[in-house]
């Protein structure tokens, strides 16, 4: 089987100031971001997905962006699984602040840690913890994966869970976030071992000009 890990679409439009939006901020795609997930949904027909089962997490932005997925594969409610274990990180004393702002509070050490390495900042209340997320995605990927028989799976979810999924994965730490709207491509044998085939990939770089 084949597990196309998704990231939703736009929550800023131009002009807005971008902040850090994790578990607490439920925002609503933009235009744009609809129709980054329209977007999806069209190269992952391309690249052949034959979809058993759509794993999302609750937030407004995953949520839609499953749902324009979903609409071009039309998946009955009962393979549409809504996640838990997908919501974004709540990002503490980040959330809904800018780079500027947390950069002003607290130099860039804990930020650029973050977003060029990958490292856990400690002290800001993230949640939940590193291992908790770990846990819980092992878990999800367990159902998933024990889901085979229905086909390929498609999840929906955001930059932070992916970004240590990716770590999990192999995936250098500085290439480890994935971009809005974009596509990762995991490869699943019968053996059940993961490996990646590509990762974050917009559709702009799949589907043919």
């Amino acid at each position: 089987m084949r597990i196309f890990l998704v990231r939703h679409g736009n929550t800023f439009g131009p002009g807005d100031k971008v902040v850090w939006v994790g578990a607490r901020t439920d925002l609503d795609l933009t235009p744009e971001g609809r129709a980054q997930a329209k977007a999806v949904g069209k190269a992952l027909k391309f690249l052949g997905a034959a979809p058993g089962a759509l794993y999302f997490g609750p937030l407004k932005r995953t949520v839609q962006s499953a749902e324009e997925i979903n609409a071009l594969f039309d998946l009955s409610p009962d393979r549409c699984h809504v996640c838990e274990e997908l919501r974004e990180i709540d990002y503490g004393t980040w959330e809904g602040r800018s780079n500027d702002d947390i950069r002003a509070d607290h130099g860039s050490e804990a930020i650029d840690g973050w977003q060029k390495r990958n490292v856990w900042p400690d002290g800001f209340n993230w949640s939940p913890s590193l291992d908790r997320i770990k846990v819980n995605w092992a878990g999800l990927i367990g159902r998933v994966i024990a889901g085979r028989a229905d086909g390929d799976a498609v999840i929906v979810s955001s930059n932070g869970i992916f970004k240590l999924v990716a770590e999990e994965l192999g995936i250098p730490k500085e290439n480890a976030k994935m971009a809005t709207g974009s596509i990762s491509v995991l490869n699943v044998p019968e053996s059940g071992e993961i490996s990646v085939e590509t990762w974050s990939q917009r559709p702009g770089q799949i589907l043919p000009d």
